[in-house]
């Protein structure tokens, strides 16, 4: 019956999803500019608790915190929040900065600005890098005016806008260390170490490069991490790292092992077992497996067959089904795999990605009015389909 479901859902004509992609950008696009006009009720935020921008306000915070002078104040909560409360103009609930020091260098820039432009330079730009590496992956499979549609109709897209998150920026990175991974693997190599911010994210990354051969990238990949995290010292001291791994022990307590109001939008498979009733040891023994498990999917192909287009889009599933903290609107990148697969994938793949493509619209509101955190459970069809589809990838990913 599932498998039927995955082949209708595959099967879909092209001028149908183009119908639905065009209608979907109008309603998210009118639901988006209502959600902004809603955050300015009081102040920069809605009135009830929430800022213009949502959890952008914590990576412009931190990085303007930095670049001023001030990084002390970013790991110190109550320090932090009322710093937040300032520039937001009334109350919100609290926002924490969960992010190593090192985030504070790469978004610097933004720090420079003033909060609304820095919002905005956030979104376009994310998305726009984004976006860039839809078109160099589409262009052998769509019209030349499609991957602009596709890249803005993903759901995901929206919900990373709305919660002003970093899920077009990581899949940025994902996307171009991966295209560029053949003909420019050192530049791959350090653009892939970009995950040094995100390591729940990034964990799988040198080890697909290293299963791959891929030793120039590796390299890369390594100096480039070790050189961000030594920078970050003289700029702000070993005492910032510090702080760091004392509020990360914090809040992976408050937020991944008890669920302070995240649960829903996150789609480990720890999550998923601990929203059942699970005790924390068992969930990080089921988190524990399914790691494993995703690590010697991954690692099989590309140890077989290198850096082809199958190896990448399994990689970016890895990342996903295989990490222990990550949300809905880190499924952007999901559409990075799909592309990947492409015209190459059995029609029951197809539908299984079509599917983890619509996840992250439903993923959140079933698992609030289910009380169990389901979202998990659509990485896992595509990324074990994809692994076992006998499909001609070893003689090149015929895309860059």
């Amino acid at each position: 019956m599932m498998a039927g479901l995955y082949d209708r859902m595959g099967s879909i004509p092209t001028a149908q999803l183009r119908r639905i992609a065009h209608i979907w950008c109008v309603v998210a696009g009118t639901l988006f500019l209502a959600y902004l006009a809603r955050q300015l009720r009081q102040g920069m935020t809605d009135g009830a608790g929430h800022p213009f921008g949502e959890d952008f306000l914590n990576f412009w915070s931190g990085a303007h915190l930095a670049v001023t002078g001030q990084a002390g104040i970013i790991y110190d909560l109550a320090a932090f929040h009322a710093f937040e409360i300032g520039i937001a103009g009334a109350p919100i609930d609290l926002y924490h900065y969960s992010y190593p020091p090192v985030m504070w260098l790469i978004s610097a820039p933004f720090g420079l600005l003033p909060y609304p432009l820095a919002w905005a330079a956030w979104q376009l730009l994310g998305w726009g890098a984004f976006a860039l590496a839809v078109r160099r992956l589409a262009v052998w499979q769509l019209a030349p005016a499609q991957w602009l549609l596709v890249a803005l109709a993903v759901p995901a897209v929206f919900i990373n806008a709305m919660g002003g998150q970093n899920g077009c920026w990581t899949a940025a990175i994902i996307g171009w260390g991966l295209i560029l991974l053949r003909e420019r693997p050192a530049m791959a190599g350090m653009i892939l170490a970009l995950f040094v911010v995100k390591p729940q994210l990034g964990w799988l990354t040198p080890l697909a490069l290293l299963a791959g051969r891929q030793y120039w990238a590796l390299a890369a990949f390594i100096g480039t991490a070790l050189a961000l995290i030594l920078i970050t010292l003289p700029l702000f001291g070993i005492d910032a790292w510090i702080a760091y791994v004392q509020q990360g022990s914090l809040l992976k307590s408050v937020i991944l092992e008890y669920g302070d109001g995240t649960w829903h939008r996150m789609l480990s498979i720890f999550v998923l077992v601990r929203h059942v009733g699970a005790p924390i040891p068992l969930a990080y023994a089921a988190q524990a497996i399914a790691s494993l498990t995703v690590a010697l999917l991954v690692l099989r192909v590309w140890h077989r067959e290198g850096p082809t287009a199958r190896a990448k889009a399994l990689l970016v599933l890895g990342v996903l089904a295989g990490s222990l903290y990550v949300s809905d609107y880190d499924c952007v990148m999901a559409l990075l795999a799909a592309l990947w697969l492409g015209p190459q994938a059995t029609a029951g793949l197809r539908g299984r990605m079509v599917l983890l493509l619509a996840m992250p619209l439903f993923a959140a509101p079933l698992a609030l009015m289910s009380g169990v955190a389901l979202g998990a459970l659509a990485l896992w069809p595509a990324l074990l389909g994809a692994s076992l589809q006998r499909a001609p990838y070893l003689a090149g990913d015929g895309l860059r």
